[in-house]
């Protein structure tokens, strides 16, 4: 093989390697992300209030911003409540969907892939079985 061929080669494997690279981890990150999400659903409020302590407010406009951040944390949890017993069943539906369609070793490494792969979501699986 001459020079110019291998060039080529380790080029196209070094680009290769760094787009699988990437999207791992992006993979990585974006699941740090939603598990850090799912765990601390508050650390939006949180950003709020970090970026808001940076600022010089007059008492009158902090007063205001307060009750803006406190009418955003009511409409949040009211969302959440609304939201929540919908989002679980339909995490329960599809898990039980998937499961009925595996053999039983499926089912294990189907398992084991959850836990794996996204704790947190094998967590609430987990905490719904023990509740029913």
């Amino acid at each position: 093989m001459n020079n110019h061929l291998k060039r080529i080669t380790a080029f196209v494997l070094i680009l290769f390697l760094g787009g699988i690279m990437g999207v791992m981890g992006t993979r990585i990150a974006f699941r740090a992300l939603l598990a850090k999400a799912l765990a601390k659903p508050s650390i939006v409020s949180e950003k709020f209030d970090a970026s808001l302590e940076k600022l010089t407010l007059p008492p009158e406009q902090e007063q205001k911003i307060v009750q803006i951040l406190k009418e955003f944390h009511d409409q949040r949890q009211n969302l959440r409540a609304e939201f929540q017993p919908r989002f679980q069943k339909i995490l329960t539906d599809t898990r039980q969907s998937i499961l009925a369609e595996l053999t039983h070793e499926q089912q294990v490494e189907f398992r084991k892939a959850l836990r794996d792969e996204l704790p947190l979501l094998q967590q609430f699986f987990e905490d719904r079985q023990s509740n029913h």
